[in-house]
């Protein structure tokens, strides 16, 4: 077999770049660059994203676009950032790329159309904790998927996801995935031989149709009073792309009272307490604890929500196959939010923060915030989260959907 050629999957990758740059995104750059009054309307992200994610699967492949949907104008210079997952090996690609397990709903698993925005498929876990944080359900204009087991794409199918919300459960609450576009399409993986795969990649049929199409489609954005808090939740998806943020700027942003509705709408909070200064009754010699935010629901008990970085120092999983485990940064960070629930195991310190702030605080969730989705989305993560009791890892992608799933509403 000396006359097969061998890749990569980052090989695979820059050519399927270089395709997509000579006959697809080459082509609306220059109807764009002839005609620069579309700029403005023109869904930003598919020439400028922030991250584009291949997906690769056993009969599919996958293209994600992230990033900001409106620009005035689009930059020919534009850095590609690109991250690869191999889901090859994976049972179901499309729950693997949502990140939401629907293999639990005793619901029917319903075919993937090859058009579909606005859908909202949240599981039964997730209905659940909606209900009982005030969900609105009959305000949605958005395509519901209700009592499903998921969906699944047909064979040889091609498939698009524009503006979708996905939502389930784990230990510590609701999780939300937001898909803004997601290309999918057919891939034929033949055995060449024991140790080697062929595939072939399949796009559309016609590019130049194609091309016309999403440079004349209008992205759907909220109206009215959600329209509204665009801006800010923009200015923090800004703050959170910057290698320049600090920590400081970031929790003092969201502790602007114009822009608490982050962290209330992420955390289906009532009321936001940050920065409280909290002092050992017990133990006065110790320094004093100030978590980040207080964050107060429903049933009027506050948990606590600490920020870090949205770039990781490092790989924030280090050590051999199944010998896994989160590297010495993210290590630290989870020791600092376990000072917290030590400090409130202590009822002569429940007391106080209630007489001084009136926060109800009673072994309160811990919910830290790092990183971005890409650098922790894996199985052996999810694995090692798993591991830790009483502490909700998030990333500042899962924060932004859970807004952005509310200003649709």
């Amino acid at each position: 077999m000396s006359d097969i050629k061998t890749i990569e999957m980052s090989e695979v990758v820059t050519d399927l770049c270089e395709y997509l740059l000579k006959n697809y995104w080459g082509k609306m750059w220059k109807v764009l660059k002839e005609n620069p009054q579309l700029q403005k309307d023109f869904t930003a992200f598919l020439l400028n994203p922030e991250k584009l994610i291949f997906y690769f699967g056993k009969t599919h492949w996958a293209i994600e676009y992230t990033g900001q949907v409106k620009k005035d104008m689009i930059d020919s210079n534009h850095d590609l950032q690109v991250e690869i997952r191999d889901y090859t090996k994976a049972s179901d690609f499309l729950d693997e790329i949502i990140g939401v397990n629907y293999g639990n709903q005793t619901g029917p698993r319903l075919p993937l159309l090859e058009y579909n925005e606005d859908l909202f498929y949240p599981t039964n876990e997730a209905i659940d904790i909606m209900q009982k944080n005030g969900w609105n359900f009959a305000a949605q204009s958005m395509i519901f998927g209700i009592n499903t087991g998921g969906m699944f794409i047909p064979e040889k199918s091609y498939s698009r996801i524009v503006n979708s919300f996905f939502y389930g459960a784990d230990e510590q609450g609701l999780v939300t995935r937001n898909i803004k576009w997601l290309d999918i399409f057919p891939l034929e993986i033949t055995d060449v031989d024991e140790e080697t795969d062929g595939f072939k990649f399949v796009f559309w049929d016609n590019m130049d149709e194609r091309c016309f199409q999403d440079i004349a489609f209008s992205y759907p954005m909220p109206k009215g009073y959600q329209y509204e808090k665009l801006p800010q939740l923009n200015r923090f998806v800004e703050l959170m792309s910057s290698d320049t943020t600090s920590e400081p700027e970031i929790t003092q942003f969201l502790a602007m009272p114009e822009n608490q509705f982050i962290l209330k709408m992420s955390f289906m909070g009532t009321e936001i307490a940050p920065e409280k200064e909290c002092e050992w009754q017990s133990e006065p010699e110790r320094k004093p604890i100030k978590p980040d935010f207080f964050v107060t629901g429903p049933n009027g008990f506050a948990d606590i929500v600490e920020f870090k970085l949205p770039d990781l120092k490092g790989k924030p999983i280090v050590g051999r196959t199944n010998r896994e485990t989160f590297s010495a940064e993210v290590h630290s960070y989870i020791s600092q939010t376990r000072v917290y629930e030590e400090y409130f195991e202590d009822p002569s310190n429940r007391k106080f923060v209630n007489n001084k702030y009136n926060l109800n605080v009673s072994y309160p969730k811990r919910v830290l915030v790092m990183g971005r989705r890409w650098m922790l989305d894996s199985v052996e993560w999810r694995k090692l989260e798993n591991d830790y009791r009483n502490i909700t890892i998030r990333t500042f992608d899962d924060i932004v959907d859970g807004v952005l799933s509310q200003l649709y509403l």
